[in-house]
């Protein structure tokens, strides 16, 4: 029987060749030991590295950012120091499934109100977040806020959070995007700090406390919404020595914040860390590394969505190191009360600087500045009103390291020294001195309209006589001046870290004045083109014209003298071995007489001279006070200065007080800076004697 193309279909088909049935054969062998290597070589060759592969898609790890080191001044008054702060934060990923009921909730809703148009999934998502979370939101506030709960029996309503505004009551979308999208893995803010600082209405401790409690008592430990806490700066003092505490801001973790061990164990691994801070003006900044310490970290798995899931192992972070200060805390406390005593016409506190030096060690036992802050508004993060207002009053600026001032009379004692060793005048000569001087055909006024008559050096100094220096400076010469000047370190700058310290900065606190000036011929040529003229002289000699110095020079020069010497290195950190040497330090180059004369002028000066109504009985001090112009909004204004150290037959302490004047004002170096130094004088002999006891 054939089929209809002729074939017998139950004939045999054609037999396979053999070479066919060997090439499958041989094929299918090859595949199966290429799949067989390949799969050996991935267990036995690749296992370790594949399983890195994996965890590392799998795992991250959050670092956690250290508690920085304490400050402290040199009696161990802790200066700043660090609180807890207490926050409410949400699990996002607890609260997924609220997320999704609410998301579907609202998608029937869209779907019922516009059955036509697509909606748009992203935007419900992230209402459905919002409203999840504003609704915990609500439940927190009415469960912390004493304003819904009775006190104690017997008692008035006490208040214990903030009257804030109702958009501060409820969750910021753009925060809750930022976080999702940078931060996901982390848990979300809800209320930063119960104790609502920088708000406007901040808390005290004790109230913050009752909300805790409030909290612990009514939501559940495991819940999706935690009450967490971590350190935040705090400086117990407020504004007490601002400019040399300075402020932390927020930062993501820094290099130097991570040990050896974070870097190299998990080098490929995802991570994401919580905000840290980081030392932004003075000594937090200048000696950021040593405060900040060692972060900790905890390895987490990680879901498909991006959130934390288990976490398999964590290491605590290490608190940075203490600083101590050279601050004397109460000389500090002393220094801002009184200057915050000098105002204007209107109340306000006259800007200012003071600052008072150890005569041999040269450390600094006060440096303040008015107007100044608080860095506690900075602890957390700085409202923009808080610092415009600081900016609008230049509290921003440390007057005693980088303002720059004329400084007027006190540079007397340079025109002194620098003609006595110039062999131009001697400890006693006299010289007649009337109400002005005759230089290039034009008379230079005496501050005294009749003239102070015949005076020698130590007159000079006591009641401050500008005639007797512009002779002096004219027979000495402007190179003379400039030279002498520059031998005291007028033109140096200041607070200088020593080279073998390891941070990157250079200087113990921030930006010290580097444009400091002191002028020759060749200055003025510079700057102004024109050939220096012996009126430039004459205003050189008493401290004005180009010269230019800030308060902490004028306090290393008055230290200076008072140790015979012309350098003070000035230091703002506290040594109990400091040995007393200042770099470039030489002696001042005066005979016994003439020394002796420089010294007995500065202590007639607060027994009958310009400084007469701020001396102190029965503690006897050395002071020149200064008085020299400026100008501000294109008029005259005036500056006041006084230094000086005490006690006078046997210095330990040296002072400068600077005072600027505005067009309202009247301020003289005696009347106006004096108050300053004498409270601090007092301040330091309160302590010494407590010392003694």
């Amino acid at each position: 029987m054939k089929d209809v193309d002729g074939q017998n279909p139950s004939a045999p088909s054609d037999r396979i060749s053999p070479w066919r049935l060997n090439a499958i054969f041989f094929f299918f062998c090859a595949g199966f030991v290429y799949v067989a290597v390949g799969l050996s070589y991935r267990q036995l060759v690749q296992n370790e590295d594949l399983t890195v592969k994996s965890d590392n898609q799998g795992q991250r790890v959050v670092i956690l950012p250290p508690s920085r080191g304490k400050i402290f001044d040199r009696n161990g008054y802790v200066l700043v120091d660090n609180r807890v702060r207490w926050s409410i934060k949400a699990d996002l990923l607890a609260l997924q499934p609220e997320f999704r009921k609410e998301y579907l909730a609202l998608l029937m809703k869209e779907k019922d109100r516009f059955p036509d148009r697509r909606p748009d999934y992203d935007q419900l998502q992230q209402t459905a977040r919002l409203n999840v979370l504003n609704a915990w939101l609500t439940k927190i506030w009415f469960v912390i806020d004493s304003t819904n709960q009775k006190a104690a029996k017997g008692t008035a309503k006490v208040k214990s959070t903030p009257d804030l505004h109702p958009e501060e009551r409820m969750v910021h979308p753009d925060a809750l995007r930022k976080h999702l999208s940078e931060r996901r893995a982390l848990l979300f803010p809800l209320i930063l700090d119960l104790a609502f600082p920088n708000s406007g209405h901040a808390v005290t401790s004790e109230e913050g406390n009752r909300s805790v409690a409030r909290f612990i008592e009514q939501f559940p430990v495991q819940g999706p919404i935690t009450l967490e806490a971590d350190m935040v700066r705090s400086y117990p003092n407020g504004k007490l020595a601002s400019h040399v505490l300075g402020y932390v801001r927020d930062t993501d973790i820094l290099k130097g914040q991570l040990d050896d061990e974070l870097v190299e164990k998990f080098a490929n691994l995802q991570k994401i860390g919580n905000v840290g801070k980081k030392g932004a003006d003075g000594i937090e900044a200048t000696y950021n590394e040593v405060l900040s310490g060692y972060s900790g970290w905890e390895l987490w798995t990680k879901t498909s969505s991006g959130y934390n899931k288990d976490r398999l192992d964590a290491k605590p972070p290490k608190q940075g190191a203490d600083v101590a200060l050279s601050l004397d805390t109460k000389i500090q406390k002393s220094a801002e009360e009184a200057l915050a005593k000098i105002v204007d016409s209107q109340g306000k506190p006259l800007p200012a600087a003071a600052v008072m030096l150890d005569v041999n060690t040269g450390e600094i036992l006060a440096l303040a500045s008015q107007p100044s802050f608080d860095p506690n508004e900075m602890a957390d993060r700085v409202t923009q009103a808080y610092f415009d207002q600081v900016n609008a009053e230049g509290g921003w600026l440390n007057r005693s390291t980088q303002g720059l001032y004329a400084p007027g009379s006190t540079f007397k004692l340079i025109t002194a020294t620098a003609g006595m060793r110039a062999n131009k005048i001697d400890w006693d000569d006299i010289l007649d001195c009337g109400p002005s001087y005759m230089v290039g055909g034009r008379a230079f006024p005496e501050h005294d309209p009749v003239g102070y008559g015949q005076v020698d050096l130590e007159k000079m100094l006591a009641v401050s006589c500008n005639v007797w220096n512009y002779q002096v400076g004219l027979r000495t010469g402007p190179e003379n001046l400039a030279k002498e000047a520059r031998r005291f370190g007028l033109d140096a700058p200041l607070l200088q870290k020593p080279a073998e310290h390891n941070n990157h900065s250079t200087t113990e606190l921030p930006n010290p004045a580097t444009r400091m000036v002191v002028p020759d011929r060749a200055y003025k040529q510079r700057v102004a083109g024109e050939p220096w003229t012996d009126g430039d002289t004459a205003n050189t000699s008493i401290g004005q014209g180009y010269l230019l110095t800030t308060p902490l020079h004028m306090a290393c020069l008055i230290a200076s003298v008072a140790r015979g010497e012309t350098r003070t290195t000035p230091s703002i950190i506290h040594d109990p071995g400091r040995d007393g040497r200042h770099a470039g330090a030489e002696p001042i180059g005066l005979n016994a007489q003439q020394l002796n004369a420089l010294r007995e002028g500065m202590l007639r000066c607060v027994e009958e001279g310009t400084a007469k109504s701020v001396r102190i009985p029965g503690l006897p001090y050395a002071a020149k006070t200064g008085t020299s112009e400026y100008f501000k909004k294109g008029e005259k204004a005036h500056l006041a200065w006084i230094i000086g150290y005490a006690p006078a037959d046997n210095p330990v302490v040296a002072f400068c007080v600077l005072v600027e004047g505005q067009l309202d004002t009247s301020t003289w170096g005696g009347k106006t800076a004096g108050p300053v130094a004498r409270d601090m004088i007092l301040a330091w002999q309160t302590a010494a004697d407590e010392k003694d006891k």
